[in-house]
């Protein structure tokens, strides 16, 4: 029987490979190598597009009146913006001191006063209808609200991880940028592993991006 402190070791190498792998990507995976593609968890969730078109791999985060927001946004020479996000409902307080932080920034004589203020009850309302919601939102649901927001040209992923998200946008910018790498049987390894010492650069086109959740 293992001792206790093997175990432990052993299920935190597990929890950490797992977390390592939430983006796999093959190279080769797509036949067309001027085509890329990414794949989410369900059927009807998987974008293709050319490498050619891409004009920038950018990321932001902001929040709402409900919610903070972390997106991945590609833009291309096509009407269609691709836009991959995470969002969680705000917490208690979140709203007001973001409110108070960008008070503070004007420089307002004064602006301390105004910051210890409440919010006005239709803010306050808000604030307090995202802290509510939490348990009525998967995470992989895009969430649109018609017809205040239509998202025309706009194709949208919603993810539930953060870090799935910040490492896919860095993979795919690796890529987008061509940055070197080792490889072995055509798939990117670690230098340990590779027995061609060589490093050659990696290329977006002809590469199948899939998020594990």
């Amino acid at each position: 029987m293992l001792p206790k402190r093997k175990i432990l070791i052993t299920l935190l190498l597990t929890a950490l490979s797992c977390q390592l792998s939430a983006v796999s990507v093959t190279t080769g995976g797509v036949q067309n190598q001027a085509i890329y593609s990414i794949e989410f968890p369900g059927e009807t969730r998987t974008y293709s597009a050319s490498e050619a078109g891409v004009q920038s791999i950018s990321t932001q985060e902001y929040i709402t009146a409900n919610f903070r927001v972390i997106e991945l946004n590609i833009v291309t020479q096509s009407t269609a913006l691709l836009r991959i996000y995470y969002s969680r409902p705000l917490r208690p307080g979140e709203l007001q001191q973001a409110m108070s932080d960008g008070i503070s920034a004007t420089g307002i004589p004064g602006s301390s006063s105004i910051i210890q203020r409440p919010l006005p009850p239709q803010m306050q309302a808000l604030a307090d209808r995202a802290a509510g919601v939490s348990e009525a939102i998967t995470g992989t649901e895009v969430m649109k609200e018609y017809p205040i927001a239509t998202h025309a040209h706009t194709i949208e992923f919603r993810i539930g991880s953060r870090d799935e998200l910040l490492e896919l946008h860095q993979e795919l910018k690796k890529h987008w940028l061509k940055e070197p790498a080792f490889f072995e049987g055509g798939q990117i390894v670690s230098q340990d592993e590779a027995s061609d010492k060589e490093m050659k650069p990696r290329s977006l086109g002809g590469t199948l991006f899939k998020v594990q959740e």
